[in-house]
């Protein structure tokens, strides 16, 4: 009828740490010492005065806890029935053991009898205990875990609640109450506790798991914290653990075990973690953490099976594509599960659905990770025996965890220390195949290093990416890829003059100098050499045609610097012509099996080559097209100047042609900047057929500076006069040659 002594309580947190990799176990082996030893503190009374009474029904039957099935009791009348008759009333009460489960002996309610049961426990309190409450220490009482909302009274009077009463939502199925008991409410001698409890769960019923403890405030706060922080510090260690490897994932996108285990990890932590009293610490929304907590068990062994399924791989053949397709329809379990989850509003679906769907679907997975390891033994392979033997040990623990969960077993939870074994065995059993990996990757890498360095001198790395290969040995014939580029091309202007004056190993030395300086300008800019063709280049810009025009102005730069370097040597400088276009191209490989060769194919391209060739024509540096500076983002950054409108050879759509100024020399640019607003005059008089006046200003321009585009344009206009405008005369000149 009542408990007669006082004992300490035992705590059972679980707290215990894991680092990943080699240099993380030792860490992890002393947080597992000190978390243990945190629990180790915890349940140590530190004086006799502070003990704690356990209310827990014991081996003998006692204390006796009561238990009535209704809602009609009055703490207040029964606690003054006490004070008045030494006992407390009969009132259809049935001996009940705490903690336990009430629906697992049938006491099951319905809403047209009743929606609670009343716990009714008559203890006694020692005459010391109470001189501790009244010495200003409070007491208080922990209860464990009730499903799923309670009313606590101790002699009559209100001491605390949890949850609103008649809720359709889960209130707190899974808190662990504490509740501070008044000062001068306990009495030396007999006092009744008294607790109503609601569910919410039509299997859980009841004060069901933890246990039932009286004693000094401080110290049930005092264990209750410390339990936490062991908790909290296991957490904080697997999620470490998890970003390990997943981390390794990241580095080998090859190794997907890697991934598949801190996936595993991640849905046991977000499962751990919102198992703890963390929600209810910090007042997070119970429903919408139950709807993850739910999805995260779902798919806790499932990603523990594909982490096997991918850490040994079966022999292809027909037995391995079999076996996989099992795998997917087994899938499907979990995945209607968590579509169920997703989609219904009732927590007692979600349950019901891991219950009765988605873990007995697990027998499916814990069978084929035993034959898959059984496979691997068979093999010899002891990191497959290592496996099993944690893994049958896990599924043992798993199952008693899962018991006690729902209720039929109050067992403290073994899961946790169970995992941290486990855990640090796997990664043992990952990091060292990542040690083997790497050193056999140190190996090939300094090989694919050297390969890898050559043949980016004939591929570039840019056109492999573009064709979405990351090597050369992943091209195939035909592969081709459409994009919209700038395209560049540049040609060392009287090349064939220079050439004459040098023989063929100059020529060649010359050639590398030149193209020595010019191929880093334009990667700098973010560009890629297509090929060599000869003393010319094409280049690519997938970027931006701002890249293009910026790399046409680094390359003057770099030419005018190696000219200074030439004239110091008496050798002739060297002038370049530049043309660049944006338009739609196609790139790809042609050939045969046994050669290919990547290029690139458009109309756009032969434009480009086309507005190159006429750099020549106008005496300009760099020339680019209509198209290039409609594209442009910030045309007014760059100083271009309209020179003529054409139709190439081979072409009928007009081509505008733009100098760009921005590469002259500064003396020349100043002069061209001058003349600016008079050359578009000039060409706007030209294309609306005003030849004459045209002809005026360009041969202002002319006399001026010997601007070669002038030139061009006053032999144009001469020309029209003689032999008459053309019908639908708007400005635009076919050229007849390339």
């Amino acid at each position: 009828m009542k408990a007669t002594h006082l004992v300490s309580a035992t705590s059972t947190s679980s707290g215990t740490v894991l680092k990943a990799g080699f240099p993380f176990i030792s860490g992890a082996l002393i947080v597992c010492v000190c978390s243990f030893s945190l629990q180790l503190f915890a349940s140590t009374p530190t004086d006799s005065s502070q003990t704690i009474t356990q209310l827990n029904t014991g081996a003998d039957g006692n204390p006796l806890w009561e238990l009535y099935v209704g809602e009609k009791i009055s703490p207040v009348d029964e606690y003054a029935f006490l004070q008045t008759n030494n006992s407390l009333p009969e009132l259809g009460y049935e001996n009940i053991k705490v903690p336990d489960n009430l629906t697992s002996q049938a006491i099951r309610l319905s809403n047209s009898v009743s929606t609670s049961v009343w716990y009714r426990l008559l203890f006694e309190v020692a005459g010391d205990s109470v001189e501790v409450s009244e010495s200003r220490k409070p007491m208080a009482i922990r209860l464990g875990v009730i499903s799923d909302r309670d009313r606590t009274f101790i002699n009559g009077k209100l001491v605390g609640e949890t949850g609103d009463f008649g809720s359709s939502l889960p209130q707190a199925y899974d808190k662990l109450r504490i509740y501070e008991i008044p000062y001068g409410l306990l009495k030396p001698g007999n006092n009744v506790l008294h607790i109503q409890v609601e569910p919410y769960f039509p299997d859980e019923l009841g004060i069901y798991r933890d246990r039932v403890a009286l004693g000094p405030a401080s110290e049930i706060w005092r264990e209750f914290y410390l339990e936490n922080a062991g908790q909290a510090i296991t957490i904080m260690i697997y999620i470490t653990f998890a970003l390990y490897f997943l981390l390794f994932f990241i580095r080998r996108k090859q190794d997907r075990e890697n991934l598949y285990f801190a996936l595993f990890l991640f849905s046991m932590v977000t499962y751990s973690l919102l198992h703890t009293q963390f929600k209810y610490i910090y007042g997070w929304e119970l429903y919408q953490l139950k709807r993850i907590q739910t999805l995260a068990v779902m798919f806790t062994l499932p990603l523990f099976y594909q982490f096997i399924r991918s850490f040994y791989s079966l022999t292809p053949g027909r037995f391995a594509r079999i076996w996989d397709r099992i795998a997917l329809m087994v899938h499907a379990i979990p995945l209607i599960g968590g579509g169920i989850v997703l989609i219904s509003p009732s927590t007692v679906m979600w349950q019901a659905t891991l219950d009765n769907l988605v873990q007995p679907g697990w027998l499916l997975y814990c069978i084929g990770i035993i034959v898959i390891l059984t496979r691997e033994i068979l093999k010899r392979n002891r990191d497959a025996l290592l496996m099993m033997v944690s893994i049958l040990i896990l599924m043992a623990a798993m199952i008693l965890d899962i018991l006690t969960g729902r209720a039929i077993l109050n067992l403290p939870p073994l899961l946790t220390y169970i995992f941290v074994l486990f855990v640090i065995t796997m990664a043992l059993i990952l990091v060292n195949r990542f040690v083997s990996l790497q050193e056999e990757t140190i190996s090939l890498n300094k090989q694919l290093v050297r390969f890898n360095a050559a043949s980016r001198r004939f591929v570039p790395f840019e056109f492999l990416s573009l064709l979405e290969k990351g090597s050369i040995v992943d091209v195939n014939l035909g592969d081709q890829v459409q994009k919209e580029m700038a395209i560049l091309f540049s040609d060392i202007r009287g090349f064939t003059s220079l050439s004459e004056m040098m023989t063929p190993r100059e020529n060649i030395d010359f050639i590398n100098s030149y193209l020595r300086r010019m191929g880093p300008v334009i990667r700098q800019n973010g560009g890629f050499i297509d090929k060599y063709i000869g003393d010319a280049i094409m280049a690519l810009f997938a970027t931006s045609p701002e890249s293009a025009i910026c790399s046409s102005i680094d390359m003057h730069e770099k030419l005018y610097m190696w000219n200074e370097s030439r004239q110091k040597h008496q050798m002739v400088p060297v002038r370049i012509g530049v043309g660049i276009h944006v338009g739609r191209l196609m790139l790809g490989t042609i050939g045969e099996n046994e050669r290919l060769e990547g290029t690139v194919i458009a109309d756009s391209v032969n434009l480009a080559s086309r507005i190159e060739s006429l750099t020549k024509l106008y005496g300009a540096s760099v020339l680019i097209s209509g198209d290039t500076k409609d594209t442009l983002k910030s045309p007014e950054r760059y100083q271009l100047r309209l020179v003529d409108r054409v139709r190439v050879k081979g072409k009928n759509t007009p081509v505008e042609l733009y100098e760009l100024l921005d590469v002259l020399p500064s003396s020349e640019l100043e002069l061209r900047l001058k003349q600016f607003t008079r050359f578009n005059q000039a060409m706007q008089h030209y294309a609306e057929g005003n030849i004459d006046d045209a002809e005026v200003l360009f041969m202002e321009i002319y006399r001026e500076s010997k601007d070669t585009a002038s030139g061009v344009l006053i032999r144009r206009c001469r020309s029209l006069k003689e032999k008459g405008l053309p019908e639908n005369w708007d400005g635009t000149t076919t050229l007849t040659s390339k």
